[in-house]
């Protein structure tokens, strides 16, 4: 009877060891494929002006759209749940806050609002606002998160699909940015 309860042991570890290793494959499959994705959804939005939405902030109170408007502002299309939204927050933290004519805001996306409003505070190294309806996503054709968008006085003139932080995708986002006159 031992080695009938060892054999069937290890059959379960094996298939447990292939269930991890496929959820990983696949989970990396899908950040890959999320940093490849094609810029078209900001890109074929360049020199439009950002549409108009409700938008509420962590404790549910209404907010100004006027904000995204003022000046040059960087909305980063985020979601509570995302580890590459985590990812890239981790490195625009160093920039937040640092040009004092350039103002970072996250824009959460795809669900309700967060239990917590401490929590998304943690998480995030900027002021992150609900799109109430979804109208953003939408409107903008944005089916997946981290998306970063430059505006300038409430016209759209860069954007950046996906988190592929590699050494190269930082520096040309940091040179983009310190270059900025």
């Amino acid at each position: 009877m031992s080695k009938r309860w060892i054999s069937t042991a290890g059959v379960i570890l094996f298939l447990a060891a292939v269930f991890c290793v496929g959820v990983l494959f696949f989970r990396g499959r899908i950040q890959r494929s999320t940093a490849e994705m094609s810029a078209s959804p900001t890109k074929s939005l360049i020199g439009k002006p950002f549409p108009h939405a409700s938008l509420v902030d962590v404790n549910g109170s209404k907010v100004d759209e006027q904000i995204l408007r003022n000046g040059r502002v960087i909305v980063v299309f985020v979601a509570t749940d995302c580890d590459a939204c985590m990812t890239e927050s981790k490195f625009l933290s160093t920039f937040v806050g640092k040009r004092k004519d350039v103002t970072f805001y996250g824009l959460a996306l795809f669900g309700t609002h967060p239990q917590s409003p401490e929590l998304v505070e943690k998480l995030f190294p900027f002021r992150v606002l609900y799109d109430e309806e979804n109208f953003f996503s939408r409107t903008m054709g944005i089916n997946r998160v981290p998306v970063k968008v430059f505006l300038e006085d409430g016209v759209i003139k860069k954007g950046w699909i996906g988190a592929d932080l590699t050494d190269d995708a930082k520096q040309s986002f940091t040179d983009w940015l310190n270059g900025l006159p």
